[in-house]
């Protein structure tokens, strides 16, 4: 057996949930005693409390060209960085490795005016290169649309931080939700039309945002933590009355298991990837993509009605509870156990 070394290959390392994903498998990885390496375009993250030192490239050429000197197992984390871990392992190019494409999301949806570039990003899902996922949704996506079948990993979160911890601070007319506004996939504006709609309603509610966007929002009560960590944003969780998440689209929609983790009852849209363990009227509301009147409804039920909120929130618990760091490093042990150990 070859003990092999383990490369991740970001192309960026700013905030989200897939990106944070991976930083979770190479730590987590390295704890377990697998030799693990990150590479990347971008810098070392401020936002995420990572033990791996990132290798910075000023481009993905020289990047490339040192990926090309190892033997080790690469794996690609995004459309644009496939091409590289390929070429690297190339032997007909002086390359060698095992090349491997952790396929997150169908990364198409991120250019939806640019049919050119949807294909490029199509063309990736075909290429000669074991392909791992995290969510049902992706694997059937691949399979369906691509005829190429994925290992399903899974996705994890911890739940050592994310947690039921109601404080003081807890008001259960309390509106959360993550600020993306710049990201049209993520349906913030959908979020706050609906939020204004239910303080015109209640006029009782406020509405609390994280993230590293601040909506500037003044026609009602809100306020704004920015780039809160992990214990934090668990803290916000815990103690709101309701989570709100309304995108078009999810590769899996990690901040909604996260909050069901931590006790909060969800109203959210049906984005594709979330409907894997999003269940309307047992473990959140769920509406249609775009629906600002189905989500201010869902708003409303789950603020006045504290029966039905806290039938949400156990069972919101019960569904998180199986998204465990164990099962997701027992698969990748399998995935990786021919190559390299521990």
């Amino acid at each position: 057996m070859n003990n092999l070394d383990i490369v991740y290959v970001l192309e960026s390392t700013v905030l989200s949930g897939g990106i944070k994903n991976v930083f979770e498998q190479v730590d987590r990885l390295a704890d377990l005693g697998y030799r693990t390496q990150l590479f990347a375009l971008g810098d070392q993250p401020a936002w995420f409390p990572l033990n791996t030192k990132v290798r910075k490239f000023p481009n993905y050429a020289m990047m490339q060209k040192e990926l090309k000197s190892m033997n080790a197992i690469k794996i690609a984390t995004w459309w644009k960085t496939l091409s590289i871990v390929l070429n690297s392992c190339d032997p007909r190019q002086g390359g060698r490795g095992i090349p491997f494409y952790l396929v997150q999301d169908i990364e198409e949806s991120y250019y939806p005016h640019w049919p050119a570039m949807q294909e490029k990003v199509r063309q990736t899902y075909r290429m000669p290169v074991h392909l791992l996922t995290i969510a049902d949704w992706t694997a059937k996506q691949l399979d369906q649309r691509f005829g190429r079948e994925a290992t399903n990993i899974s996705i994890a979160i911890d739940l050592n931080v994310l947690k039921p911890n109601r404080t003081r601070e807890y008001d259960p007319n309390r509106i959360l939700a993550c600020s993306r506004k710049s990201q049209h996939l993520k349906g913030f504006h959908v979020t706050v039309e609906a939020v204004e709609e239910v303080y015109r309603k209640l006029g009782s509610c406020s509405f609390v945002t994280f993230g590293l966007e601040d909506p500037q929002i003044s026609e009602i009560p809100h306020i704004h933590y920015h780039g809160p960590d992990d214990r934090m944003v668990a803290e916000l969780y815990a103690n709101c009355g309701v989570f709100v998440q309304t995108s078009f689209h999810e590769g899996f929609g990690l901040p909604i298991l996260e909050a069901m983790a931590c006790g909060a009852p969800v109203v959210a849209t049906n984005a594709d990837g979330n409907e894997e363990f999003c269940h309307d009227g047992w473990n959140c509301v769920l509406v249609e993509k775009g629906d600002v009147e189905g989500v201010v409804r869902g708003m409303l039920r789950v603020l006045t009605d504290r029966e039905f909120a806290d039938y949400l929130s156990v069972n919101g618990r019960e569904t998180a509870r199986k998204y465990t760091w164990t099962r997701v490093l027992q698969n990748l042990d399998d995935v990786f156990s021919g190559y390299c150990h521990p």
